[in-house]
C-alpha cells in the first residue's frame, strides 16, 4: 500500500472522528436550547427559537428571505411569523421604497427573550468547560470560531453587538 493512501485513510478516519465530535457536540447544545427554553417557560419551539435568534443576529429579514435561511416555505414563516407577532416577540412591518414585501424585526421582548436564552445557555456551556482538560484553549478557541464562520455565522464578540440592537425598526418601516 503506497503512503498517500496510508495518509489518504488516515486523514479520513480522523475526519470521521471530528465529524463524530462536532455530532455529539450539536445534540448537546440543541439539548441546553430546549432545556434553556423550559427554564425560561418561552412558549417557543426550537424552529422559532432559531427564527429569533436569526433575527438578533442578522437584523431585519424579509419573510422569504427568513424562509430561505430556515428551509421552509414562505407560507410556513408566514404561519410561524403570526405565532410569534401574537406573542409579541417579533413586528412586521413594510418599507416605504417596497411596500410588496413583508419585514420582520424582533420586538423588544423577543430580544429580551433571545437574550436571557443566551445567557443561560453561555452559563451551561462554561460549566461544562470548566469540567474539561482543555490543554490548548487557544487553539480549540480558534478551530472553533473557524467553525462558526464556515457555517456562514458570525463570531460571538459581533452577535452580541448585533443582538443590542436588533430591536430597532428602520425609519422608512411602515407597520404591516
Amino acid at each position: 500500500m503506497s503512503g498517500s493512501m496510508v495518509r489518504g485513510r488516515k486523514a479520513s478516519t480522523e475526519a470521521a472522528a471530528v465529524i463524530d465530535g462536532l455530532l455529539g457536540v450539536s445534540r448537546v447544545l440543541v439539548g441546553l436550547t430546549a432545556r434553556s427554553l423550559g427554564e425560561l417557560d418561552a412558549d417557543v419551539t426550537l424552529v422559532q427559537t432559531r427564527a429569533l435568534v436569526l433575527l438578533a443576529s442578522r437584523g431585519p429579514q424579509r419573510t422569504v428571505d427568513l424562509a430561505v435561511e430556515l428551509n421552509v416555505a414562505p407560507s410556513t414563516v408566514t404561519r410561524m411569523c403570526d405565532r410569534l407577532v401574537r406573542k409579541g416577540l417579533v413586528e412586521r412591518y413594510r418599507r416605504g421604497d417596497d411596500r410588496r414585501a413583508t419585514w420582520v424585526v424582533l420586538s423588544e421582548a423577543g430580544r429580551d427573550l433571545v437574550g436571557e436564552l443566551m445567557r443561560q445557555r453561555r452559563r451551561a456551556i462554561a460549566d461544562l468547560v470548566r469540567s474539561l482538560p482543555i490543554e490548548d484553549p487557544a487553539g480549540l478557541a480558534a478551530a472553533l470560531d473557524s467553525f462558526v464562520q464556515a457555517a456562514g455565522e458570525i463570531p460571538e464578540a459581533q452577535w452580541t453587538r448585533r443582538w443590542r440592537a436588533s430591536a430597532v425598526r428602520p425609519a422608512d418601516a411602515i407597520p404591516a
